[in-house]
C-alpha cells in the first residue's frame, strides 16, 4: 500500500515540477503563426532604472515620460516614481507621478502594430510597438490631455523572435536535465550498493533491474528492425514474429 502511494506522490510532484519550469512569463504574448513577442527585452529588470527614460514629447507641456516593459522600477530622486511601469515628470519642478503599473498592462494585437495598454482609474497610457529591424530604437511620446498619454516605440525588439531575454540563470530545461542526471546517478549507485551489501551480488548482477533493462534493450532493437522493414517494404504487412 505504501509503495503505490509513494509512487503516486512522486508522480504528482514530478508533474507539478514540469508545469512550474514550463510556465510561460506573463510578458510573453502570442502574435499568431506560432510566433511570440517577449516584451521583457523592452525593460530593465534591476528595479532601479527604466530602459526608456526622459522620453521626448511632441506636446507643448514641459514634461518627459519614462517607461519600462514588464518590470517595475523606482527612480532615485524621482519624487514619487515608485513601483512603476511608467512615470510623468514635470521638467520644471522635477516632480514625478506614476501613470502606469505593470499589473494594469493589457496586450492588444493590430495589423499595423501591437499595443500595450495600461488603464487605471486615473490614467490611460498606450504604448505603440512598431517592428523595425534596426540597431537603434526610436521613441517619442504625446500627451493628449491630463490623463491620456501615448508612447511610440520603434524597435527591433518589437519584432517577434528578434530579441531573446536572458536573466543569467539556468533555464527550466537545464534544471530538469540536472535533476534527471542526479536521480539516475542515485538509482545506479544506490542500487549497486544495495545489491552488493544486501544480497551479495557481484559483477553484472550488481546492475539494478538488470533483467528488465536487458528486455527493454531487446524490445527496442526489435522495434527498430520492425520499423526498418516497414520503411523498406513500404507496407505494414510485415511479420513481426520472423524478425
Amino acid at each position: 500500500m505504501y509503495v503505490p502511494m509513494l509512487n503516486l506522490s512522486i508522480g504528482y510532484f514530478f508533474i507539478l515540477f514540469i508545469q512550474t519550469i514550463t510556465c510561460a512569463s506573463p510578458c510573453i504574448y502570442d502574435v499568431g503563426n506560432g510566433q511570440q513577442l517577449d516584451v521583457r527585452t523592452l525593460g530593465n529588470a534591476n528595479g532601479k532604472t527604466p530602459k526608456y527614460d526622459n522620453i521626448p514629447t511632441t506636446s507643448s507641456v514641459p514634461h518627459t515620460l519614462s517607461w519600462n516593459a514588464c518590470f517595475s522600477y523606482t527612480k532615485s530622486g524621482g519624487g514619487g516614481c515608485t513601483n512603476a511601469a511608467a512615470c510623468y515628470t514635470d521638467t520644471k519642478t522635477g516632480v514625478s507621478t506614476v501613470i502606469a503599473r505593470q499589473s494594469d498592462a493589457k496586450f492588444e494585437q493590430h495589423d499595423n502594430g501591437n499595443l500595450l495598454v495600461y488603464h487605471s482609474p486615473d490614467f490611460l497610457l498606450t504604448v505603440h510597438l512598431t517592428c523595425r529591424d534596426a540597431h537603434e530604437d526610436t521613441i517619442t511620446s504625446r500627451q493628449d490631455d491630463l490623463t491620456i498619454y501615448d508612447i511610440f516605440l520603434t524597435s527591433r525588439c518589437a519584432c517577434p523572435g528578434k530579441c531573446h531575454y536572458s536573466d543569467g540563470s539556468m533555464s527550466g530545461g537545464a534544471v530538469f536535465i540536472i535533476i534527471l542526471l542526479v536521480l539516475l546517478f542515485v538509482y545506479i549507485v544506490g542500487g549497486m550498493l544495495f545489491l552488493k551489501y544486501s544480497r551479495g551480488a557481484t559483477g553484472a548482477d550488481m546492475i539494478p533491474n538488470r533483467v528488465m533493462w536487458l528486455n527493454v534493450m531487446s524490445y527496442a532493437i526489435d522495434g527498430t528492425r520492425y520499423s526498418i522493414q516497414i520503411i523498406r517494404q513500404k507496407s505494414f504487412n510485415v511479420n513481426y514474429e520472423k524478425l
